[in-house]
């Protein structure tokens, strides 16, 4: 199921306070407001009197720009659009560049409780770091059951029926070099348009259960060279009972694509049967993924020679 995210204002204060060179002037009451979008917005147009388009659930950037145009109208003109912009009890607002703001802001923010902040940084120097940090903390997420492992470098997802074997497959990938990210939940977020990055949850991390074993930790049992805590999702591996793929699939193999978050993601279908090494399989998928990143498609390639062969009647 996917959650949609947010950040408040106090968060963000603990979590980029440092780094943004940021501190709290006004508005302290209002520090549990959140925004839920990384863009941020220039109140140019809203101190000319046009506030249409702003958003309450974003930060309000006013940087040299804006207080300069806003000494030019006169004290009433001030207080009118500055009143009107603070009335929409905005989540936060954010000073440039250290500018001491006029009296007027500051007395708006705290008539309507509105974080009123400073930063240190220019305009477009916060802009962009707080928009990389918005961007992934505010990134869609979804859950999804399986154990999601770092083979051969890229980001795998096992997945199959409840009982199927995924987290004894893992162990055994993890005995056989490969790291795990997380086991029975996995969180993905999307960082980009085609990019899909999981983690464990918190509680989980470094953890798997066994039946007959419990509960192992991972990195206590193998130790840190075992686990890894991020990986980009490059491949789905799904376990599928023998007798639940048809005889041609299992020659010529039944590659597809799964959706994470709407990123495609290719699909795998493993057939499980008595004396398959589901861990061998796995690496070897792995690595035909690799091959075809490079533009190397085997079974496409072979299918091809054999029409070759067949058109030339030999």
């Amino acid at each position: 199921m996917q959650q949609s995210r947010r950040i408040t204002i106090r968060e963000l204060l603990a979590e980029q306070g440092k780094a943004a060179k940021m501190h709290l002037l006004a508005g302290e009451k209002g520090l549990n407001r959140y925004i839920d979008h990384p863009r941020m917005q220039k109140p140019s147009l809203a101190f000319a009197g046009y506030i249409e388009h702003l958003s309450d659930y974003r930060l309000q950037v006013i940087g040299q720009t804006e207080l300069s145009y806003l000494a030019t109208r006169s004290e009433a003109e001030q207080k009118q659009v500055v009143d009107a912009v603070f009335d929409l009890r905005m989540a936060g607002v954010i000073i440039t560049r250290g500018a001491p703001p006029p009296d007027i802001i500051i007395e708006a923010a705290k008539r309507t409780d509105t974080p009123l902040l400073v930063s240190d940084y220019p305009s477009s120097t916060f802009m962009t770091n707080m928009m990389l940090f918005l961007s992934h903390r505010l990134a869609p997420v979804v859950f999804q059951h399986g154990v999601y492992m770092d083979i051969f470098g890229l980001g795998v997802l096992i997945t199959g029926a409840s009982g199927i074997g995924k987290s004894e497959i893992g162990l055994e990938l993890i005995s056989r070099g490969h790291r795990l990210i997380a086991d029975d939940m996995v969180e993905f977020s999307r960082e980009s348009p085609k990019v899909a990055v999981g983690r464990s949850p918190d509680a989980l991390r470094y953890h798997m259960e066994i039946r007959g074993l419990g509960i192992l930790n991972i990195r206590d049992l193998y130790g840190a060279a075992a686990i890894t805590d991020t990986k980009r999702l490059s491949l789905m591996v799904e376990l599928v009972p023998w007798d639940h793929v048809a005889p041609e699939d299992r020659v010529l193999g039944e590659e597809g694509e799964a959706d994470i978050l709407e990123v495609p993601i290719p699909r795998v279908p493993i057939p499980i049967r008595s004396g398959r090494s589901l861990a061998v399989l796995i690496e070897v998928a792995t690595r035909n993924q690799l091959l075809k990143q490079r533009g190397i498609h085997s079974g496409e390639d072979f299918v091809q020679s054999l029409q070759n062969r067949i058109e030339q009647g030999q």
